[in-house]
C-alpha cells in the first residue's frame, strides 16, 4: 500500500508557518479544555455520521475526508436538527492508496458524535483535531449516552456501540452539553492564552472578549501582534 504519513510535528509547523511564522519551530499540539473548544467552535452539536468521502483536491498530494453527518442536537452555532453538514479532515485511505495523519480525527457511518465545529475558508473543521470529536455510546442500564474517545479504523462500513467498552468511571453527555449551553447562553469566555493555530482575528476577539470579562490581560500581546501575525517575508535573493 502506498501511503502518506504526516505525524503531528509535521502538520502544524505546515501551520505555524502559515499562521506564526515567528515562533514556527515552537507550535506543538495544544490541548484544549471543554470551554476552549466551545468558544473557538463557530458550531458544535451532536450528530450521526452518514458515510465519508475520500478525495483529493486539485494541485494536492495528499488525500482528504469529507464526512457527512446529519444533526441532531445543537449546543451551539447556526444549525437546526435534520440538516446535512459536510466536515473536512485531512487524511484517508483509497484503494492502495492512505494518508495517515497523527491524532486526525477519524468518522464512522453511525457512530453518533458530539463535535466542535469551527469554519476555515468555507469548510467545517474539527477544533482541536480528534479533541473536538467525541463518541457517544448508550449505557444500557440508564439509556444515557456515555461519552468516550474512541479512533475506529479506516474503512469500517458501520460502527457497533456494542464492541465498545464503556470506562469504569462514567461521563455522561447530558451533563456535559447542559454545561455547554449554559456556557454559550452566558456568554463565558475562557481564560485567555495564546492558543496555537488559531486566526489572528479570532485571537484578537479572544482577548477583547476576556479583557471585557473582567480578566486582567498581558498588555505584552498586544506588542506582539504586529510579529504573529505579519505576512511572510520574500525569501532575500533575486536580481541585483
Amino acid at each position: 500500500m502506498f501511503s502518506h504519513r504526516l505525524t503531528l510535528s509535521t502538520l502544524f509547523a505546515v501551520a505555524s508557518t502559515l499562521v506564526f511564522p515567528a515562533f514556527a519551530s515552537a507550535t506543538t499540539m495544544e490541548e484544549l479544555s471543554f470551554e476552549e473548544m466551545t468558544w473557538i467552535a463557530d458550531l458544535v452539536v451532536e450528530a450521526t455520521v452518514q458515510s465519508n468521502v475520500v478525495e483529493r483536491t486539485e494541485g494536492r498530494e495528499f488525500l482528504r475526508t469529507v464526512t457527512h453527518l446529519t444533526v441532531e442536537s445543537v449546543i451551539k452555532g447556526d444549525a437546526y436538527e435534520g440538516e446535512h453538514i459536510d466536515v473536512l479532515a485531512l487524511g484517508g485511505r483509497r484503494g492502495a492508496e492512505e494518508t495517515s495523519i497523527e491524532s486526525a480525527p477519524i468518522f464512522t457511518p453511525d457512530e453518533r458524535v458530539l463535535v466542535f465545529l469551527e469554519q476555515r475558508k468555507g469548510e467545517w473543521r474539527v477544533v482541536g483535531l480528534s479533541q473536538g470529536k467525541l463518541t457517544l455510546v448508550e449505557e444500557r442500564d440508564t439509556a444515557r449516552d456515555v461519552i468516550v474517545r474512541v479512533q475506529p479504523p479506516r474503512g469500517l462500513v458501520a460502527f457497533d456501540e456494542a464492541q465498545v467498552q464503556l470506562p469504569a468511571v462514567r461521563k455522561y453527555a447530558d451533563n456535559l452539553t447542559h454545561r455547554l449551553r449554559t456556557d454559550v447562553l452566558d456568554g463565558a469566555v475562557p481564560a485567555y492564552r495564546l492558543i496555537p493555530g488559531l486566526p489572528g482575528d479570532k485571537d484578537q476577539r479572544f482577548r477583547a472578549e476576556a479583557t471585557a470579562a473582567g480578566q486582567t490581560i498581558d498588555p505584552r500581546w498586544a506588542e506582539l501582534d504586529s510579529l504573529r501575525w505579519a505576512p511572510s517575508q520574500p525569501a532575500l535573493g533575486g536580481q541585483r
